[in-house]
């Protein structure tokens, strides 16, 4: 069965190439995929797969049930935009004014249309189920989190998830994947130092909250370099600092945001803590007051170790072993597929498509050479995992 899968592959190549281009050209901000849904699931329909729709939101499940019996297989991919000015000047760019795909998923969102077609091509020998989801809200909100909630999958007795992500740091020919923790957690934070307003000559009158700004900024680092072990990754970001609107006047207070990130669950725990005493503490110090809201964002992805080694011999099968890099270091990145896999055995893998800008950055640019091994890949990772577990 497999065998047959990049041949398949090949067929549906150009029409997954242009579904890849024209969802680039039209991207839609998180929960408001509207035009990205409706071609998600005309798609579908003219290619008689079941699909289900989400209540409430633009989430889209598309199931290829086997002729032979057998388990439930997940695939998943978001298709959510940025709020970015895209500055390329590729004949598919952005026609929505500060709205990009910066991100990778125009090209995930048509990499399972392909591999959900290639699979429903298969139905005869499929033993089970396989069910792809296409997921909103990915980049601002949490639409896995939501969608999981919803209870949208619940009458699905899924064994395992996968998916994928574009990866402009490996070659595009390639795919990566990391055993066990491959993405951080989230935690966003605001800051308001209040201080006492006067005169920028005479800052003895005052209770400068920039200049205690800045050491909050600094000493905030501590925590990182001096706080927790050096294998231990973590990283403290302030992002944004507003205040002031004259330069001859020093502000009553600063707006300061930024995020941590973390991997293990202690370290997110304590981190976060300490952060709040030591931003209160050293505002304290110099006579202002701080207030520090942290928002809890995505926990930290950590993949099933025997779904990545299939992966990984998959790919060996498909690309070769030397185009499976093992990736060492976990990205501070976060990923709501990490909700996913707080409830499922799965795993996520990198797809190679470098070398290329930044991930969110405005002239990022999916590789449409990498979509023939995203769906070589995702298909026949479902079809193995299918067999395996028959």
């Amino acid at each position: 069965m497999t065998t047959r899968i990049p041949t398949l592959t090949q067929q549906i190549l150009p029409e997954i190439i242009r579904i890849r281009r024209h969802l680039h050209q039209h991207p839609e901000l998180s929960w408001q995929e509207k035009e990205t849904t409706a071609l998600i699931r005309g798609w579908l329909a003219d290619h008689k797969i079941e699909i289900r729709s989400a209540e409430k939101m633009y989430g889209t499940l598309a199931l290829i049930r086997g002729k032979q019996p057998g388990p439930i297989v997940g695939l998943r991919a978001d298709i959510d935009a940025l709020p970015i000015q895209e500055a390329t000047e590729a004949p598919h760019r952005s026609q929505n004014a500060g709205i990009m795909h910066a991100c990778g998923h125009d090209g995930h969102t048509a990499t399972l249309l392909g591999a959900a077609w290639v699979l429903a091509q298969l139905r005869d020998e499929l033993p089970g189920t396989v069910a792809c989801v296409f997921q909103p809200a990915e980049e601002n909100g949490g639409g896995g989190r939501e969608l999981l909630a919803s209870g949208f999958l619940n009458d699905l007795d899924i064994k395992a998830f996968f998916a994928l992500h574009a990866w402009p740091y490996i070659p595009q020919g390639t795919i990566g994947v990391r055993y066990g923790a491959m993405m951080s957690a989230i935690d966003d934070f605001k800051i308001i130092v209040h201080g006492k307003s006067g005169h920028a000559a005479h800052p003895m009158t005052a209770i400068d909250p920039v200049w205690i700004s800045a050491q909050i900024i600094n000493a905030v680092q501590g925590l990182v370099t001096r706080e927790r072990h050096g294998a231990d990754p973590c990283v403290i970001t302030v992002a944004t600092i507003h205040g002031g609107i004259a330069d001859n006047v020093i502000p009553a207070q600063v707006e300061m945001a930024g995020t941590i990130r973390t991997i293990q669950p202690e370290t997110r725990e304590r981190m976060v803590r300490r952060f709040i005493e030591l931003v209160q503490s050293v505002a304290q110090t110099f006579g202002a007051t701080a207030e520090v809201e942290i928002e809890p964002g995505y926990p930290p992805l950590r993949n099933t170790n025997a779904l990545v080694e299939l992966i990984a011999n998959t790919g060996a099968e498909l690309i070769g072993a030397d185009k499976v890099i093992e990736l060492h270091e976990p990205s501070m990145g976060g990923e709501d597929f990490a909700y996913y896999l707080q409830k499922y055995s799965g795993a996520m893998f990198r797809l190679g498509v470098g070398p290329r800008p930044s991930l969110h950055a405005d002239n990022f640019d999916f590789d449409d050479d990498a979509l023939a091994i995203g769906v070589n890949m995702m298909a026949t990772v479902a079809c193995k995992f299918l067999q395996n577990c028959s």
